[in-house]
């Protein structure tokens, strides 16, 4: 029996060498720019006092004088300032929460784009990013919601240990959680189990989400919804080779990890070593390593070569990021075209089990 998700695992090789070369050094760029955009997240987090020091605690101990005759106002300016700092950290942390998701959303897109470039063999930015915004707002939705559903059980278990110490403050969540915190070993081994099965799915939700409904989104041109109800039947009857292709996704996954791992460690160690040197003649030239510290012509050489090493090593290690990525996400997309053809992503051109490939201008 031939599995897909090991039959992909040449394809997805031989589709990244036609995806990449004949090397070009603009489009090698615009897939830089892509990879680098369009992975990770961003966590903000901010709280500060509107008002520091409101109640004069400070100014007291400098001077030694209590408000005196201004006592009356303190109840005023108390409750004033605690509706200020109150919307302030509430101001802050919905700036927060809207940044964040205004990344992911635009972070989604351009992972969209890229699935694009793959599908047309044609790397274009603004104009599918534009047009893959809706796409990406439902895919932002849609993965939270899951993602919420997935840490549900984890949170409910932190807020039982929690409400435990120390009550919430509402009746009806304290005596739940109080009567959680008590059950017995076997009824709690039974909902930590059924926890940690919940949580598991909805992790597997995620990974098919990114992994198998996005390319249908792409070749679809649906929403994530619509992807899912077009792409459930044929996974569904694929049990079988979607667990294969998670064994082999992890085993492929784990060794670009080493090999970026290797690459990073080569290259920064190389940019280090050079961003060294030129300190040391810098250093030469003020008149030693102290005038390099402790002026400000050597703190400024120290910043501008600490930002030039950065740029540096960006640039050297994008092109293995670059190749990984392509790879992974060609693996990806090969297999679901295995097994349902009708969903292949891949432009025929870069496609190896197209049957009649055809030239592009890339």
């Amino acid at each position: 029996m031939s599995w897909h998700a090991v039959d992909a695992v040449d394809d997805a090789v031989e589709a990244t060498r036609r995806f990449l070369f004949p090397f070009s050094l603009v489009r090698w760029t615009k897939l830089a720019v892509l990879v680098l955009l369009m992975g990770g997240g961003v966590s903000a987090n901010a709280s500060f006092p509107v008002v520091p020091d409101a109640d004069g605690t400070a100014l007291e101990a400098l001077t030694g004088v209590s408000n005196g005759p201004l006592d009356g106002f303190e109840a005023i300016d108390a409750e004033l300032v605690a509706g200020l700092s109150e919307g302030g950290l509430f101001t802050a942390v919905v700036g927060a929460v809207l940044t964040v998701a205004v990344l992911s959303v635009v972070s989604l897109s351009l992972r969209l784009v890229f699935y694009d470039a793959l599908h047309t063999n044609e790397i274009r930015l603004w104009r599918p990013f534009v047009s893959r915004l809706r796409q990406a707002i439902g895919l932002f939705a849609v993965s939270t919601v899951i993602w919420a559903a997935a840490a549900t059980p984890v949170v409910l278990v932190v807020l039982v240990a929690t409400a435990s110490a120390s009550p919430i403050g509402w009746a009806p969540l304290d005596t739940l959680f109080t009567a959680l915190g008590t059950l017995s070993t076997g009824p709690s081994l039974a909902f930590g189990l059924v926890g940690a099965v919940f949580t598991l799915l909805g992790l597997l939700a995620l990974r098919l989400t990114y992994e198998f409904i996005v390319p249908t989104m792409i070749v679809e041109d649906c929403g994530v919804i619509a992807a899912w109800k077009r792409a459930w039947a044929p996974l569904r009857g694929s049990l079988a080779d979607v667990a294969v292709y998670l064994v082999v996704h992890f085993v492929i996954a784990v060794g670009l990890s080493i090999l970026e791992g290797i690459t990073a460690a080569l290259v920064g160690g190389a940019v280090v070593v050079a961003a060294g040197v030129v300190l040391l003649i810098i250093a030469g030239a003020l008149g030693g390593l102290g005038s390099l510290i402790g002026t400000t012509a050597g703190i400024a050489s120290i910043a501008l070569v600490g930002a030039v090493a950065l740029l540096a090593l960006l640039v050297l290690f994008s092109p293995v990021r670059v190749v990984t990525r392509s790879y992974l996400i060609s693996y990806e997309v090969s297999t679901l075209g295995g097994i349902d053809p009708s969903l292949a992503m891949l432009d025929p051109d870069i496609d190896p089990s197209a049957a009649t490939p055809h030239s592009t201008d890339s």
